[in-house]
């Protein structure tokens, strides 16, 4: 589960959770270390950046809302300032070239110019029902086929966009997914006998179900089910349970850009 961050402490906390590294492709290290092996105050931390194919060891300073560069100027030379929003009327050009001079820095990311970030809850005191979802997907998504597990995967990525059944079985079929083998016939079509793939998401028996079908062939996730959530549990099951890669962005590209009739 998480929440927008209202603080420095929780925008740290939220860059360096599985969601934050896996959508921003960096992984928190740890603190920065002088030439004694005592940890400096400042910088905040080293990051692995593994943006680029070959991946670099870099200096992050967090701020949550910098207004100018006074907030910097008590800290020393960073490569990359991660921040939640810059305060107005402060642009993030200006700041960059004033943090260039005072700190070396060469990078500003803004968390909340990325959607993945934005759509995220406002933080309030969570329910135990919110965890509880959580924990009942797990459970859920361990027992399903795997091509199932991709479907979800999607979806949730995706949502609220919904999705058409048409063009996520020419995906899969498309992908080359092993499994696709016991559900198609000689001729490619979907084998009849064989259960749903799309539609083991939205079966009565699971509380809440996945996704929903809204009409014809097209679905959405299930908004009850918080999506965010559910991407991260999602990719965990399909990494380290089915041993197996998650789709990639261009794959979501497509769903997203897809024009539902």
């Amino acid at each position: 589960m998480y929440f927008k961050p209202v603080d420095e402490m929780s925008l740290r906390h939220l860059f360096s959770s599985d969601y934050g590294e896996a959508e921003l492709r960096m992984e928190y290290l740890g603190p920065v270390l002088n030439a004694t092996g005592l940890i400096e105050k400042s910088p905040d931390c080293l990051i692995l950046d593994r943006r680029e194919s070959r991946v670099k060891v870099l200096r992050y300073e967090f701020k949550f809302l910098p207004a100018s560069k006074e907030d910097f100027k008590e800290n020393k030379q960073f490569d990359i300032a991660i921040v939640w929003k810059i305060g107005s009327p402060l642009t993030k050009q200006r700041l960059l070239n004033e943090l260039s001079t005072q700190n070396d820095c060469h990078e500003i990311i803004v968390l909340s110019e990325y959607a993945a970030f934005d759509n995220l809850k406002e933080y309030h005191t969570p329910g135990p029902e919110e965890f509880n979802n959580m924990t009942e997907l797990r459970r859920v998504i361990l027992k399903m086929e795997f091509l199932s597990v991709v479907v979800a995967f999607i979806a949730a990525k995706i949502s609220p966009k919904e999705f058409s059944k048409k063009t996520m079985v020419a995906y899969l079929k498309k992908a080359g997914y092993p499994e696709m083998n016991k559900w198609t016939t000689a001729v490619g079509n979907v084998a009849k006998g064989k259960g749903n793939i799309v539609g083991a998401l939205c079966m009565k028996t699971l509380k809440p179900p996945l996704v929903k079908k809204l009409h014809g062939d097209i679905y959405r996730w299930n908004e009850k089910i918080n999506k965010n959530g559910a991407v991260v549990e999602i990719e965990k099951a399909i990494r380290e349970n089915f041993l197996r890669t998650i789709p990639d962005a261009e794959t979501i590209n497509i769903f997203v850009n897809d024009v539902i009739i």
